[in-house]
């Protein structure tokens, strides 16, 4: 019997009256205790329904509910079994295949997928860090790291700002990882912060504004125009030498030229030193070291004496300068 109905109030009273009696005329009795099996027609009563023992109703109506509920159990097991052996077969067709990019959240989480990318390096890391400083922890976690990959006979090549050289501890680091046989070359403007390994998989961030949050990439495509990126700001970089004690001539010059860059662009010294990746104190020192070299006495007649002297960036000529800044401190560089 196929029953979907449940015993009301009503129909429990008629079972139990009828337990008693013995026998119910069929007009009388409830419908649910009928659908039930609760009750059945009497044997030697016509028109009278006589009771049923409950573990008898029981087994007639649950018997084919719990064999049909069996059966469906059975074929979720064999869909199951189904569905498995077939994500085997995709997963071994897709072997190797990940997901082309991934938004990593959080400062722990983006490190720990990064160390491990960098840790399976297997021929090549490529990094570019913009800014003019970095922490001191920072740095010497990162120089264990370089150090061991370097001993593993991976090339690494770094970028970093010209304005890492008013910060000692970043130039130290970066002077005994050239000397370990890393390769750093310095350049006047950056793009962003870059790690690229093996060519295979790159990590940039998502937004200027989130600074715990990196995108993971590893589309080819991508990558590929991303390791581009970083070959041509290569091209152009400055090469650190580890032997030499203090910053380099051509570096003072570049920084120059690219100030008067933005100076004829008409940006505010907040904004050049935010491409720069240094204080605006070093701005301003800067352009006033070009002004009096130049004899200029306002802004407007920088420009002015910038063009006349060939200057613009379609005639570009280094401007003589001394090879240190009076008066910068290691905090100049943003952070």
């Amino acid at each position: 019997m196929n029953c979907g109905a449940e015993l009301c109030e009503a129909g429990l009273r008629r079972y139990r009256e009828t337990t008693s009696a013995g026998a119910v005329a069929e007009g009388a009795a409830e419908h649910c205790v009928i659908a039930l099996g609760l009750l059945e027609p009497a044997v030697n009563a016509p028109g009278y329904l006589a009771p049923v023992p409950p573990c008898v109703a029981a087994h007639r109506v649950m018997s084919p509910l719990e064999e049909q509920v069996a059966a469906d159990r059975r074929r979720l097991l064999h869909l199951g079994e189904s569905f498995h052996a077939a994500g085997e077969v995709f997963a071994a067709a897709r072997k190797g295949d990940l997901p082309s990019a991934t938004i990593l959240r959080g400062g722990e989480l983006i490190a720990r997928t990064v160390d491990a990318s960098v840790a399976a390096c297997r021929s090549a890391l490529l990094t570019a860090q913009p800014g003019g400083r970095r922490p001191p922890e920072i740095l010497e976690a990162v120089a264990e790291r370089n150090l061991a990959l370097l001993a593993k006979g991976i090339r690494q090549r770094t970028l970093y700002q010209h304005s890492v050289w008013s910060h000692p501890p970043t130039v130290e680091y970066i002077k005994k990882v050239a000397a370990a046989g890393g390769e750093i070359r310095t350049v006047d403007e950056m793009f962003d912060r870059l790690i690229i390994c093996d060519r295979e998989v790159a990590y940039i961030p998502t937004n200027p504004d989130y600074s715990d949050e990196a995108l993971e990439v590893r589309d080819p495509a991508i990558v590929w125009f991303l390791t581009n990126v970083f070959e041509y700001a290569w091209a152009r970089g400055t090469p650190v030498d580890p032997n030499v004690r203090s910053r380099p001539r051509v570096v003072v010059s570049e920084i120059e030229q690219s100030i008067i860059r933005f100076l004829v662009a008409g940006q505010t010294d907040e904004k050049i030193a935010r491409g720069l990746g240094v204080s605006r104190r070093t701005v301003a020192e800067y352009i006033s070291r070009i002004s009096r070299q130049l004899g200029s006495v306002s802004r407007a007649q920088l420009g002015y004496l910038i063009a006349t002297h060939g200057l613009l960036p379609d005639q570009m000529l280094a401007v003589p300068v001394a090879p240190e800044l009076p008066g910068e401190a290691p905090g100049d560089g943003r952070p």
